[in-house]
């Protein structure tokens, strides 16, 4: 099929846009201040900020003058995301230098055009408003994303806060440079890319063809009537002229598709929303998604932190493929993280389902869902697809344990129990897995890391004591539903399991300890003293296996913060317990300091005098001087482990939700797991 032109907005919405959009009325100035309310937010000028909803992501968005780099959507056919990009490939450098995929602009009498934010603000800890001047004239953007939308609305406001009239153009440039698949990293597609205007004025299409148009996106303009097109760029145009104290706005909407039909009529339904429910209204659209969402632990900056993040993991590790309509996982929905874009039963279940669960009830269900359905069949394998066939092979315990305790964590919240046993089957994979794994020593054998790196030590510490927490969860989910043989068997071997940890993986001989501590790892003849902080030995309290006054534990404490470790970052003042892959300061390590009364003032103080990855947790900060370090940015599923650990701790309790059964919808409302902390 050729590429098609299609109608993107209704006759209803070719009126004149200043009918509509323009005046400087009471109505109107009320409409224009909730549209540009917020809480402020301190970005530097190379900073990203990000939004978007289960159907398209915008991962990009310049501080410095608002330009949307990319924009992508999760495709089931390829396995991960597709990425619009303004680029023709991906040998392109920092964002600021990159051709953008949209970039709005103002241009005030003779001035040239272009844009300089100087302020960024959030709505409900999500929502992006940037405000810049041209001139006297005053420009506000606000990037929305409503909930079940299909696209992403663009609003451009100004206001003329001068003395004397002015004439003002504005609009956005969309740049169609290029589509890449990203899995890990982006990787160009071959294709034509072509354009096409729709008969009904104010929409352009782009399409994406191989020998079929396999994936479209539209820019919808119902409030401005010229346009230029030269090439890859297509440029919308908006003019007014303003006297003192005059307002006006124009919408841009831009919305994904299979193809050409699909994508215009996402444009088309949220164009016509804004015309006759009016923008406050779509704008409330989303924020009575996000609200219910929101927790607050009394303090305005940790809250901003936490809500970012914990909105973050929601919608950038989960979301929607356009082509199945799937719900998936995946670690990150931004190219900025590494290793983006492909599913880890570590990442999604131990990291970033938390934050669901703190959250939205019902999303933590549907995630539970991945976990337990299309990604069943190779748990415990170190990566795969959004369709469950394997990325990339390798033994995990930790990836093997997580559904089962994740699992847990949903039914002492819920108390569903038929969820458990709609499940039973899985639980018991999952185990039977986990057995396969137990040798003559007692303990359980792991191919990889919690790094995923092969070791020479196949008994870990950490593994093992997370199979302690799957056992007894499991134990108790099966005592639950009623299958108390299972149980006895199962505390049976928690209890064993327990007792070899202590006797085979506690030792002497760490350079410089101060006695007996726990190893990182054993191979049966050698100790490795050594830990990494994405399963690291400083967890051990937290998972329920010891208290942190254990003289063990606090030996092993003292050991991996003391110069005898190599990674220990000690006397930096930033400066957490690394490893031999992530020798920096790491986000996870922020969260298990928090837990420790030891470590806990440091870790505060880290997490605040970061600047992150614009507000969103990166993988490492550097622990001299806590900025973040590259290629680790954007984590969403990190995010929801430290934004969850803040509010365990600090959160104070919102109303109780109702149990959750299959057949009922939950409500969005979730009792925090923690207590209000002190020392904020």
């Amino acid at each position: 099929m050729q590429p098609i032109v299609i109608v993107i907005l209704a006759a209803l919405l070719a009126q004149p846009a200043s009918s509509v959009y323009a005046g400087g009325t009471q109505a109107a100035q009320a409409r224009d201040a909730q549209l540009q309310a917020g809480v402020p937010v301190a970005l530097g000028r190379d900073a990203i900020i990000a939004t978007g909803n289960d159907w398209i992501a915008l991962p990009e968005i310049r501080a410095d003058d608002g330009a949307v780099v990319t924009f992508n959507v999760l495709s089931m056919r390829e396995r991960g995301l597709l990425q619009v990009q303004g680029s023709p490939n991906v040998n392109f450098g920092p964002e600021r230098e990159m051709v953008p995929a949209l970039a709005p602009w103002v241009a005030a009498g003779a001035a040239p055009a272009g844009l300089r934010v100087t302020q960024w603000r959030l709505i409900d800890d999500w929502i992006p408003v940037a405000t810049a001047h041209a001139g006297t004239v005053q420009v506000t953007i606000t990037y929305a994303t409503p909930p079940e939308a299909r696209a992403a609305w663009i609003r451009v406001a100004l206001v003329n806060q001068g003395a004397t009239a002015r004439t003002v153009r504005f609009g956005i440039t969309a740049r169609w440079g290029g589509l890449a698949r990203v899995i890990y990293s982006p990787s160009m597609i071959a294709g034509r890319r072509l354009q096409s205007n729709a008969p009904i004025p104010h929409t352009q299409v782009f399409s994406f063809v191989e020998n079929d148009t396999v994936f479209a996106w539209a820019l919808g303009y119902p409030d401005c009537a010229q346009t230029h097109s030269a090439g890859d760029t297509y440029t919308v145009s908006c003019q007014r002229r303003l006297a003192p104290g005059q307002s006006a706005s124009a919408n841009f909407i831009v919305s994904v598709g299979l193809e050409e039909a699909s994508a215009e009529f996402g444009a088309r339904v949220l164009a016509a929303q804004l015309a006759l429910r009016g923008e406050a209204t779509v704008l409330e659209r989303e924020r009575a998604w996000l609200e219910p969402r929101l927790r607050s632990t009394g303090d305005p900056q940790l809250d901003l932190f936490m809500n970012r993040n914990l909105l973050f993991s929601s919608l950038f590790a989960w979301g929607r493929t356009l082509d199945t309509e799937q719900f998936v996982g995946v670690t990150s929905r931004s190219a900025r993280y590494y290793v983006s874009a492909a599913y880890w039963d570590r990442d999604a279940m131990l990291w970033s389902f938390p934050a669901l669960l703190r959250t939205d009830v019902a999303r933590a269900r549907r995630a539970l869902d991945v976990a337990l359905g299309i990604q069943l069949r190779d748990a415990g394998t170190h990566s795969r697809f959004i369709d469950g066939v394997t990325l990339e092979p390798g033994y995990e315990l930790d990836e093997n344990a997580a559904p089962i305790i994740a699992l847990a964590g949903y039914w002492r919240r819920t108390g569903d129990t038929a969820y458990l046993r709609q499940h039973q089957a899985a639980l018991s994979a999952l185990l039977a897995k986990l057995a396969a794994h137990r040798d003559d020593t007692g303990l359980y054998w792991t191919d990889q890391d919690a790094q995923d790196e092969n070791r020479r030590s196949r008994y870990e510490t950490y593994d093992n004591a997370l199979v302690w927490v799957a056992l007894r969860d499991a134990a108790a989910m099966f005592a639950a539903i009623g299958e108390r043989t299972q149980q006895s068997s199962l505390i049976a071997r928690a209890l064993r399991l327990h007792s070899t940890i202590m006797r085979e993986l506690v030792a002497e001989g760490a350079p410089g300890a101060h006695g007996p501590i726990f190893a990182f790892g054993w191979d049966g003849a050698h100790y490795e003293f050594d830990d990494v902080p994405p399963g690291s030995l400083l967890r051990l309290p937290a998972l329920g296996f010891m208290s942190q006054d254990d003289p063990v534990f606090q030996r092993t404490y003292q050991w991996l913060h003391s110069r005898a470790f190599r990674y220990s970052n000690a006397g930096k003042p930033y400066g957490l317990p690394g490893s031999y892959r992530l020798p920096d300061t790491t986000s996870w390590s922020i969260a298990d300091h928090l837990r420790l009364r030891a470590g806990q003032a440091l870790a505060l103080k880290i997490l605040r005098a970061s600047p992150w990855d614009g507000g969103i947790v990166s993988e490492q900060l550097d622990p001299a001087t806590a900025d973040s370090v590259n290629g680790g940015d954007a984590f969403a599923t990190a995010a929801g482990y430290l934004a969850a650990t803040l509010c365990d701790l600090y959160c104070r309790p919102a109303p109780a939700a109702a149990p959750v059964t299959a057949a009922s919808p939950v409500s969005t409302g979730v009792n925090s797991a923690g207590l209000v902390g002190s020392g904020l």
